[in-house]
């Protein structure tokens, strides 16, 4: 018989540390927070909660693992699939660029939480010039689009994030939220640095905001492109 998956709507996340940038002391001081986000302001926008756990083996839960540097150039977090949903976060990269590794952290504990398998997608658009849209499919990452954008949960940086109705084109400008510290005022609509995926046929483009920033990103488009490839479209 099958062994069952991970519990999509509440699975356990365990976080490990093989970094040594930074310490399993800090880690586990940051979790609170982190734990915080998850239940109070990301669970009641998505109804996807989860448990995160330190340094424990658990069976059929997801797994984040800090190391210290990135063996994909550019990226300072990113989640794919090995039989289960596993997420890297590179302490030193982060350090370097942020002073912390809690938002990193934040952010792709959000997004393997909303689309764990690497594979979900809405029908939507990116805008291009004079205000037109191009219509492509956006990858549900429900950071990147807001991802310069933190606060704080008891002293720990967190990244911001998008709600539901980001992803559903219909909404009209300004009549609801569309991500946690409320920049967002439409569907798809970036804030200033950031950015998002947009697949146009078999065409995988990366849109930007206003006042692209040099820095690394948080980012999975390597798994991505390489799931919609292997699935033949």
């Amino acid at each position: 018989m099958k062994k069952p998956g991970f519990d999509r709507f509440d699975p356990i996340i365990e976080i490990h540390n093989r970094s040594r940038s930074v310490s399993d002391r800090d880690v586990k001081r940051a979790l609170p927070a982190l734990q915080k986000q998850i239940t109070d302001h990301f669970a009641p926008a998505w109804g996807l909660h989860a448990r995160l756990v330190f340094g424990v083996e658990v069976p059929r839960s997801m797994k984040v693992v800090i190391r210290d540097r990135s063996d994909e150039k550019g990226d300072l977090g990113y989640h794919f699939v090995k039989g289960y949903p596993v997420t890297y976060v590179f302490a030193e990269d982060d350090l370097a660029q942020y002073g912390e590794i809690t938002s990193t952290l934040s952010h792709e504990l959000l997004e393997m939480i909303a689309d764990p398998g690497v594979n979900l997608y809405a029908a939507g658009f990116y805008l291009v010039k004079h205000g037109a849209k191009s219509k492509a499919w956006i990858p549900y990452e429900v950071c990147d689009a807001v991802q310069e954008n933190l606060y704080k949960i008891g002293g720990v940086r967190v990244s911001d994030f998008l709600f539901p109705e980001w992803f559903e084109p219909e909404h009209k400008v300004g009549a609801m939220k569309m991500d946690q510290l409320g920049v967002l005022d439409r569907p798809f609509q970036l804030a200033p640095g950031c950015y998002t995926d947009a697949v146009v046929g078999k065409r995988y483009l990366t849109v930007w905001g206003r006042r692209r920033r040099s820095h690394k990103t948080r980012h999975r488009m390597a798994a991505r492109r390489a799931a919609w490839i292997a699935r033949g479209a």
